[in-house]
């Protein structure tokens, strides 16, 4: 199982959402945040609420996400990632909608319908992840045109060079740079140090950052880092995340 079958899977039965959608806050800016952080000297962290993963399995039950995305904030988070993909992550939207916590809320999910935006919107969410490999250059204009739309700056996710410049094509201005192989699911932190110089814009490094030291290496190339399982495997993890975002203090 890998990124391309759980985004098919994803697709499959998919009923688009036709809640009524109004439009009466405004996002919170993730790249605002980011900004926030580097200025008050903090590492700007992600800190991501992933109750599993297809290569871990289960990570951590969640029974409180509101309670944890609390706990996040007040140990120094510059945003909160929650996944809502059900079936390999263990996510929900109630999740998302839960996680309202005065920080920038990242819904992280296998998004590919117009309608999964306004459902982000609707639940709550101030950033959307938009996934480049599976989008063509126009599809993917699109969805990020319709996120901004409801006042969300997307996060989009690129893999590799060709990633990169179909997300320049379509006006990215806050890239994700996956460290795990899309089709493999291994990691390699090499690929943010390879990637980051192609990118014009806002970085963040995301997946296999497990250590402070690791963190402080792709903060050399990124404005942020999107850390989930090592936070999740840890008994307190808003004690590891301070000690990610303040260097073990």
């Amino acid at each position: 199982m890998n990124f391309t079958d759980i985004f098919q899977s994803r697709k499959e039965g998919y009923v688009p959402f036709d809640g009524e959608v109004l439009r009466d806050r405004k996002p919170i800016s993730l790249i605002g945040s980011i900004k926030m952080a580097k200025r008050e000297g903090r590492s700007p962290v992600i800190a991501e609420i992933k109750p599993a993963s297809p290569t871990a399995g289960l990570l951590r039950r969640i029974d409180d996400p509101a309670a944890m995305a609390h706990t996040f904030k007040q140990n120094g988070a510059c945003g909160i990632s929650v996944l809502t993909e059900p079936k390999h992550f263990g996510g929900s939207l109630e999740s998302l909608r839960k996680a309202k916590c005065g920080l920038p809320i990242l819904r992280k999910d296998f998004i590919f319908h117009p309608s999964q935006i306004r459902e982000s919107y609707a639940y709550g969410a101030d950033s959307v992840l938009l996934i480049a490999s599976f989008f063509d250059e126009d599809g993917l204009a699109k969805m990020v045109k319709e996120s901004r739309h409801y006042g969300m700056e997307p996060l989009v996710e690129v893999h590799c060079e060709g990633d990169v410049e179909k997300a320049k094509s379509s006006g990215t201005a806050l890239y994700a740079i996956n460290n795990r192989d899309k089709d493999t699911l291994k990691v390699d932190l090499s690929r943010t140090e390879r990637l980051a110089p192609l990118i014009r814009g806002v970085k963040v490094s995301a997946s296999g950052i497990e250590t402070p030291e690791q963190l402080k290496t792709v903060l050399e190339y990124c404005d942020a880092a999107l850390i989930g399982s090592a936070l999740m495997r840890h008994p307190e993890p808003g004690k590891a995340l301070r000690a990610m975002v303040y260097g073990g203090l």
